[in-house]
């Protein structure tokens, strides 16, 4: 990467994803957002651009979605493409990654996960700190697991799945597309798309 790199959202999934930049070796150029009453202020004191001027100047750049919000960093993620920029992964020195684990473009993986044996996470997907990816899940695009939680092995998680803090997927069992788990849950049982669980055993209470 020879162009210069910001991640796209100045708020505080921005700065970790920075963070995770920095110990890459990476020099950053500063962040990227939409909000206007963000432009010309500084986080980590690294400017703040607004996204569209900077993407119409920089075409050889590097972008890091750094927006939790699993949709929204699709949306970012679509912006990025048509600019002729690169869309980063993101990988902290610090996690542990098989070396036949496939990691999808736009993907960040946070200090302490793991990614073990043939797992696949999928793109924009943020793998967050102490998660675990056991060997053969299938994570989707956009699925955030937030920190500590676990899929165990042969799990799928689909598109746009939450999974909370602390919580947990159990071997084989398949979490349906813009699911949200709750955190401390423990996943024991398929859950349909589009639902709200949590508890021990996760059960379904509404639709998200």
């Amino acid at each position: 990467m020879t162009g210069a790199i910001v991640v796209y959202g100045a708020g505080g999934h921005g700065k970790v994803v920075a963070e995770i930049l920095v110990a890459c070796g990476h020099s950053l150029h500063g962040f990227i957002d939409d909000n206007a009453s963000l432009r010309g202020s500084s986080v980590l004191g690294l400017p703040v651009f607004s996204a569209d001027e900077w993407l119409r100047s920089h075409t050889q750049g590097g972008v890091a979605l750094g927006v939790g919000t699993n949709v929204a960093r699709e949306q970012i993620a679509m912006r990025v493409r048509p600019s002729r920029c690169t869309l980063l992964t993101v990988v902290h020195p610090g996690a542990f990654v098989a070396r036949s684990a496939r990691i999808g473009e736009g993907a960040a993986i946070m200090p302490g996960a793991v990614l073990n044996p043939d797992c696949q996470i999928g793109e924009g997907a943020i793998i967050n700190s102490g998660a675990i990816v056991e060997h053969d899940t299938q994570i989707g695009r956009y699925v955030h697991l937030s920190p500590n939680s676990a899929a165990g092995g042969g799990a799928q998680i689909a598109a746009y799945a939450h999974i909370g803090m602390g919580a947990s997927v159990l071997p084989y069992k398949r979490v349906g597309m813009n699911c949200v788990v709750g955190a401390g849950a423990v996943v024991t049982s398929d859950i349909p798309e589009g639902q709200l669980a949590y508890g021990i055993p996760a059960r379904v209470h509404s639709k998200v």
